[in-house]
């Protein structure tokens, strides 16, 4: 199995409400077949998150319009978050 980013970014993108994102967020809710079905996976390969490991919760992603380390001193994380307020 292996961590889906397109799976995150489409999902994000639509919930922001972006225009032209349905087909998109349809593949990707369906198992990102274009991603694995070439090589022989299935949807159980994807590792589909919104929010993971990097310190930007779900509450960042629609509280801040870009990455707000200020109060833990850090610069990990994506920088392109695609979040929004």
């Amino acid at each position: 199995a292996e961590w889906n980013g397109k799976f995150r970014d489409v999902v994000r993108r639509f919930i922001k409400g972006d225009q032209g994102m349905k087909g998109d967020f349809a593949t990707r809710i369906c198992g990102s077949a274009d991603l694995y079905e070439a090589n022989g996976r299935g949807p159980c390969h994807s590792i589909n998150f919104i929010t993971a490991h990097d310190g930007f919760t779900l509450r960042d992603l629609v509280s801040y319009h870009e990455k707000n380390n200020a109060e833990n001193a850090e610069e990990s994380g994506e920088d392109n978050n695609i979040s929004w307020n």
